[in-house]
């Protein structure tokens, strides 16, 4: 059985997969880039060196390396280690030319000042400039397995040049020999002189600065791991609840509440006759019917702002302001609820469910305090409003059959909606301008609406 961690890694794998390649295209345009650099660095035929720019021959490994990436950026899978083995080239060439005059002609006696001109030319700065150019592959393993031959193939360099003839390394200045200050000064100053101590400590720093990136490198990948997991855990929460409460549930660690009173507004909205038209049609075809309502209605209370709280059957409960800090939560659920009857009229006109009369809806909207918290116990837990103004908003909604109107709504509701939008307010509710006290299942006392006809 796959573990539970196994999509969360799959994930991961897919996004490493992607920046690595994208990695390997990128440091094979920056292996142009370097070539060029070298070329415009050391192309000069007047150079103390000679035929130093002849390196640029010996570099043009760096052509054919841009096709190894690109083959492998693309083809991917068990090529991979063409890669590691293109990084030791790299690293072994790399120090080859920081160090040897001539890289065509390697076993060529040349003047003990050239070598020591060389190296002070050269250094370290190539291998730092492909060190960086490896960071971008995003691989902790390769970046390693660079820096590690990179170290190995200085090691073999530094000793190369102490066998120099001729050549004075800093290792000579021993117990045997206490220069003055001004020796000291007159022997670093020889052409054939050559600081290995100070190029040992750049090498150095060039190993420290591989460690630390591919920790950093490595540490990344940890935190695309963890949001690959958060995007994951998200994702699996959107399918149960709308966006804006699973945004809250993702980013809380505890229940969103235990037990709150906010003040909300509480949406109803039901379909007018269902139980008559499911009697008498096949179930897939009733499923067809409720999965288009319930995609206008959720898809109208979300853009509003509102939370689908449930399902319950073909009616649909939503709150407004209930999860969190809506400013006009009256007027976003009346422009809601207008919405969802517009959208179900023009979908009802273009194709009837019940033969050739559509079916109507009806909506109920209720304005008061709720109670907003977590019920159930352990694993089934959801976050639920609950209250009086809940089981009103209901009824009020069940009232549009006896009202013949397509919404009927509390007075506390139109109240809010006038103090949300003193202008505009009584313009909305122009329409329901009918008003009765009407007696409510499980209320002891009457309760004013509005309405209009249909």
């Amino acid at each position: 059985m796959p573990s539970k961690t196994e999509p969360s890694e799959s994930i991961f794998e897919r996004l490493v997969a992607r920046e690595e390649k994208r990695g390997l295209i990128l440091v094979a345009f920056l292996r142009i880039c370097l070539l060029a650099f070298i070329l415009l660095l050391f192309s000069k035929p007047d150079s103390p060196t000679g035929k130093l720019y002849t390196l640029l021959e010996v570099l043009g490994w760096f052509i054919p390396g841009v096709f190894v990436q690109l083959f492998v950026a693309f083809r991917g899978g068990k090529s991979y280690w063409m890669i590691y083995l293109l990084a030791v080239i790299d690293a072994v060439l790399i120090v080859y030319v920081s160090v040897v005059p001539d890289p065509l002609n390697p076993l060529l006696d040349h003047p003990a000042w050239l070598y020591g001109f060389v190296v002070r030319d050269r250094g370290v700065v190539f291998s730092m400039i492909m060190m960086a150019i490896i960071i971008m592959t995003f691989s902790p393993r390769l970046i390693l397995w660079f820096g590690f031959w990179l170290f190995a193939s200085w090691c073999g360099a530094i000793w190369w040049l102490m066998t120099r003839p001729g050549v004075i390394v800093s290792q000579h200045f021993g117990d045997e020999w206490n220069p003055s200050q001004q020796e000291i000064i007159d022997t670093y100053n020889l052409p054939e002189f050559v600081d290995i101590s100070a190029l040992a400590e750049q090498v150095i720093i060039v190993i420290v600065f591989t460690l630390a990136c591919a920790v950093m490198v490595s540490r990344l990948r940890v935190l695309i791991n963890q949001s690959a997991a958060s995007e994951r855990a998200h994702g699996n929460l959107a399918r149960y609840f709308p966006t804006a409460l699973a945004d809250q549930l993702a980013d809380r660690d505890e229940p969103i509440r235990v037990g709150e009173r906010r003040e909300c507004v509480i949406l109803f909205a039901d379909v007018i006759g269902f139980s008559r038209f499911a009697e008498k049609r096949d179930p897939q075809e009733v499923m067809r019917f409720l999965n288009q309502f319930h995609h206008i209605a959720t898809s109208q209370i979300g853009a509003y702002g509102g939370i689908v709280e449930k399902y319950i059957g073909d009616a649909v409960m939503a709150s407004f302001a209930a999860f969190d800090d809506l400013e006009n939560p009256a007027a976003n659920a009346f422009c809601a609820a207008q919405a969802i009857i517009s959208q179900v009229a023009e979908w009802q006109a273009r194709a009837p469910a019940n033969g050739g009369e559509p079916l109507e809806i009806g909506v109920g909207l209720n304005f008061g305090p709720a109670v907003v918290g977590d019920i159930g116990q352990r694993e089934a837990v959801t976050p639920a409003v609950i209250g009086a103004t809940v089981n009103l908003a209901a009824r009020l909604e069940k009232a549009t059959r006896e009202l013949g109107s397509d919404t009927v709504m509390s007075e506390q509701f139109a109240n809010r909606l006038r103090k949300e939008a003193p202008v505009a307010g009584p313009i909305l509710l122009a329409r329901y301008a009918e008003t009765q006290t009407i007696q409510v299942k499980g209320f002891s006392e009457p309760v004013g609406v509005r309405f209009n006809g249909r």
